[in-house]
Parts: C-alpha cells; structure tokens; sequence
C-alpha cells in the first residue's frame, strides 16, 4: 500500500459525510417546523428533490467508475481523461435539463414546477463538481473531496434555512439549492486545476471518449436503476396514495433521511478502499481477499448494532426530533413505525456497499447490472403489492426485499467469481453483542427510574461503548484490524 493511507481517506471522507448527512437530516428536522405546511410541504420539497435526483442520473452515465479506475491506475492520463469526460458530462447535462423541465410542465404543472426547474439546473452544475471530484479520488487526495462537500452542505444549510424564514419556503429553499451548486462546481474546479490538473480543449478525442463511453455503459445503466431503485418508492407512494400522496411522502422521506444518513459509515470508508482494491487485484487476490474479508467484517460489526438499536429506540428517538408541541401524535406514530422498518434497510445498504464495492472494482460490469436489475424488479414489483396495501410501511418493507436480492446474489457471485472471505468468527460474536444490547436497550425502556434517570443521548452514548468494550474482549475486533486501518498491517510474502 501506498502512503496516503485508508485510514486518512476514510478519516476525510467520513467527516464530510457525516457533516453532510448531519446536517441534511437536521434541516429536514427543521424545515418540518418551519414550512407553513409542515409534512405536507415537506412531503412536496422530497417530491421535487427525488424526481430531479432520478433524472440527473441520465447525465452521470457511469463516468466515475472508469475514470477513477484509470487515473488510478496511471495517474499521467488524468488531464486527458478529466478532460473528455467533462466534454461527455456537459452535453448530457443540458439534455438532462431539458428533459428535467419537460417532465415538470407535464407531471408536476403548478406549484412545483418552477422548483423542479430550479433543482434541476443546479443537479446539472453539481454532476460537473461530482465528475471533478474524481480526480480527487484517484488521486487519493479526500480531503478536497471533503472540502466540496461540506462547502456545499452547508450553504444548502445556511441559506435554505434564511430562505424559509423568510417565508420563502419550498421556492426559496430550492434557490439556496442551486446558489450552493454553483460555488462547489467553482471550489472543485479550481482545486483541480491548481493541485492536480487542468482541462484543455486540445486534449479532447473523439476516440478515447467513445472509450469511456463503451466502459461507462454498463455502469450507467446500473447507476440509473440505482437511482430509479432509491427514489422510485417514494415517487411511487406519492402518486399511489392520491390526496394523501404529500402527507405520506413527508413521513417516507423523513425516515428515509434519518436512515440513509448512517450510510455515510460504509460510504466513506469503502470509497477509500476502492482506489486499494483496484491495485491489488492486479497484483495479488490473496491481499483482495484479506481487504474484503476485512472491509465487510468492520461494516458488518457497526451495521447490526446500529440496526438492533434503533429499532428499540424509535419511538424515543421521534418524540425527542418530533415533539408533539410541533406534530401530531399521528405523525409521531407513522415516524417511528417507518424508521423500525428502514433501518433494517439501512444495514443491508450497509453490508452491499462492501459487494458493489468489488464489482466496480473488479470491474465486473455485468454482474453489476444483473444485480440491480433484479432489485429494481422486484423493488417495483413488490412497491405495487405493497404501496395500495399497507401505505408508506409498505415501501419501507419494499426497500427491505429489494437489499435482500442485492445481498444474496452479490454474497454468492463475489465469492465464487471474485473473492473469498477468510474470516467468520466475528458474525456469532456480533450477534452475541448485539443481543446483550437489545436486552439493556429493553431494561431501560421498561424501568421507569432508569428512563427518568438515564436521558436518551445518554443511554445511546453508553449502548455505543458497552457494544464495542464487549466486542474487543471478545477480540470481535483484532489487532490486526486496527493496523490494517491505520496502514501499518504488512501483507506476508506470498500475497
């Protein structure tokens, strides 16, 4: 392994996107008390933000995957390949606005259109900052990417929350949208070209874009049924439930946000790992096995706890962000029974991140693309079942069946076709802490004294410490986990 260690980047990505995550999930905290239309609103401004997220996907065309993996790979090519992959993205972002903006006027004619407009333009200019930060990536440099990030979260913050109170609302806030998208693009770019490298129209080539193009492919489709997969359900719900489509989405989207959230975790540490493992696997599987197996026995040892918890602690956890002096019992009830069920959704995209991981990595295209077929099939299948059925808890189980098709066939095709896990005895030692957890999670809850006494913060900081103590005694996690992280772990000879 090289100097700049996983340790580092994960460091640098995991802050920003738990800076990120945090603050997206407390605006939408916020924005729920102070939109004059509270869940119905929100419902509306997650309705605007889905549908321009899904069709941006059109212009992301899988560009990040080969270009990383290049760059990577040889980092001389980077100014050649950063510059007729933003050839590529250019165009298709002004096919996607355009197609954005037909989609408004016929779909969404009325108040959200105009918004739709907005938030399309500004996904546009913020593909172009994604495909920047790329380079960053190869380069193994987080840090700027960090920088962007939590640039531009934070003016989304800022200014969104100034916008809504002064009674801008939804308009206002998707105008604090696109004021951020603008300065990440110019951050990013300009970072490039001063620390890396800089884009010239002499550079561009017919020859090596159609090559992108034919590699990207597959990871393009993949990335649209991706996009359609996370945001198809909430679109879905809305238009399923009719007049009550804004209300239901509000409640979706807000647990959907708290859950998505923790991704941030297998997020940045696996965007780390990616660059790593695509070195090794020209060079040594038996080094990509001992990666894997330890990528997905951290990811899995933090996810089921994480899973376990929350579900105990849902209810108190919606009336501590949603009290009832600003929400309605009914509101109250549908948030915690949507945040018990997504969080298990939540620890499989937890544990997938590790496989989609490999794919790209290995560049294992196809396999890719069967997987998220499949999942998006039966997303759709089963959010038609579902959605009429039993509402917004039916998406949310939805998204649980789907997780389960990408973990089964992903498990089966990484370890036949890929790699192999070498390591297992962390799954009962998880499990065995996970369970001591439920138990004191349970004591608590059902002890009035311990409830009165031991606030929720509280109790989650000590569940956090009380997991992991019981973990390392059980040497749940090694020595040789931790050097790994930090890049001290020397591989034996013969990887």
């Amino acid at each position: 392994m090289q100097s700049s260690s996983i340790i580092k980047n994960t460091s640098f990505l995991f802050t920003a996107h738990i800076i990120g995550r945090a603050l997206s999930f407390v605006l939408m905290v916020i924005l729920a008390r102070r939109l004059e239309g509270g869940m119905t609103d929100l419902g509306k401004l997650f309705t605007v933000l889905w549908m321009t997220n899904l069709l941006t996907m059109l212009s992301v065309l899988g560009l990040p995957t080969p270009l990383i993996r290049e760059v990577s790979l040889d980092r001389s090519k980077a100014s050649r390949m950063i510059t007729n992959a933003m050839a590529i993205r250019l165009v298709l972002s002004v096919v996607t606005f355009l197609i954005i903006a037909a989609v408004a006027k016929l779909m969404y004619p009325g108040e959200l259109t105009v918004p739709i407009y907005i938030v399309g333009l500004a996904e546009s200019i913020n593909v172009l900052a994604r495909l920047i930060r790329c380079i960053f990536r190869a380069f193994e440099r987080m840090e700027f990417e960090a920088l962007g990030e939590i640039l531009e979260r934070f003016v989304v913050f800022s200014l969104g929350l100034y916008m809504v109170s002064r009674g801008h609302g939804i308009m206002g806030f998707c105008v604090a949208i696109l004021v951020a998208s603008i300065l990440h693009l110019a951050l990013t770019l300009t970072i490039m070209m001063a620390k890396f490298s800089r884009p010239s129209f002499q550079l561009l080539d017919m020859d090596l874009c159609i090559h992108l193009l034919k590699q990207a492919l597959p990871f393009a489709l993949s990335g649209a049924l991706s996009a359609l997969y996370f945001r198809m359900d909430g679109l879905m719900l809305k238009h399923i439930m009719g007049s009550e489509g804004d209300t239901a989405m509000g409640w979706y989207g807000t647990g959907y946000s708290f859950a998505m959230s923790l991704t941030a975790i297998p997020g940045a540490f696996m965007g780390a790992v990616f660059p790593v493992i695509s070195r090794m696997l020209h060079s040594s599987r038996l080094a990509v096995d001992f990666l894997y197996t330890k990528s997905l026995k951290l990811i899995f040892i933090i996810a089921l706890p994480i899973a376990v918890g929350t579900t105990f602690l849902a209810d108190r956890i919606v009336m501590l962000l949603y009290p009832l002096e600003s929400f309605t019992p009914q509101d109250q009830e549908a948030l915690s029974r949507i945040l018990e069920i997504l969080i298990w959704a939540c620890a499989l995209i937890f544990i997938n991140f590790v496989f989609i991981t490999i794919f790209r990595a290995a560049n294992r295209r196809r396999a890719f693309l069967i997987t998220m077929i499949a999942s998006v099939s039966v997303n759709i299948a089963s959010n038609l079942i579902l959605i009429p059925m039993y509402g917004h808890l039916g998406a949310a189980v939805s998204m649980i069946i789907s997780e389960l098709v990408i973990f089964i066939y992903a498990l089966w095709y990484i370890q036949k076709h890929v790699c192999k896990l070498s390591e297992f005895g962390f799954l009962p030692k998880s499990v065995f802490a996970s369970g001591l957890l439920a138990a004191g999670l349970l004591v608590w809850k059902s002890t009035a004294w311990l409830g009165e006494s031991l606030p929720l913060p509280l109790v989650i900081c000590l569940a956090v410490i009380g997991y992991f103590a019981l973990i390392l005694a059980m040497k749940g996690i090694t020595r040789e986990d931790i050097d790994m992280l930090r890049n001290r772990f020397q591989f034996p000879a013969d990887f």
